[in-house]
């Protein structure tokens, strides 16, 4: 009968320890597996996000882009066409200014909320460096596209962190 009673209690334990091991590993899996779908939705709200910014950008910034093509090719007007190109192009720009100033981040993206600030900051400043090149008689961006490219690493940075693939969003707004 002792023997009975040390095996059923030695089966009870070993039951026992076998239980709670199912437990954490069912407990562990399931919690990764909510870090995964968390991971994926910060990624596609990154992505949703970061491709918002060039976009926002684009709808306002048409005759700068204009200025900037034709300064590259050589090809600006003279005389009062070019005040009123120039203009035009610096009120594009100042209007892109507040569409990079005033897109809002997404909670999801609110552990990175002060970098992609600082960025949209950076951005935001490029273009006003550009509607005040604009003013000046020789039109020169090359500080503000410097400014534009510390904002890019920024994002870059971020994608980077979440495994993306890092581009540019100067290059999605020209």
């Amino acid at each position: 009968m002792k023997k009975l009673l040390v095996i059923g209690l030695s089966s009870f334990l070993f039951l026992s320890a076998c239980s709670s091991d199912e437990t954490e590993e069912t407990t562990d899996s399931s919690a990764g597996e909510t870090a995964s779908t968390d991971n994926a939705e910060m990624k596609k709200e990154l992505m949703r996000f970061y491709m918002a910014v060039p976009n926002a950008i684009n709808e306002v910034d048409g005759d700068l882009n204009t200025f900037e093509q034709q300064q590259e090719e050589g090809i600006l007007p003279e005389g009062d066409e070019l005040t009123a190109v120039k203009e035009a192009a610096a009120s594009s720009a100042e209007e892109a200014s507040q569409a990079a100033g005033g897109i809002e981040i997404p909670e999801a993206l609110n552990d990175k909320k002060e970098d992609i600030e600082s960025a949209l900051g950076m951005i935001s400043e490029s273009y006003d460096m550009k509607a005040a090149a604009l003013a000046e008689e020789e039109t020169s961006f090359e500080a503000a596209n410097e400014k534009f490219a510390e904002a890019d690493e920024i994002f870059n940075s971020i994608l980077e962190e979440h495994e993306l693939i890092p581009s540019s969003i100067q290059n999605e707004v020209k």
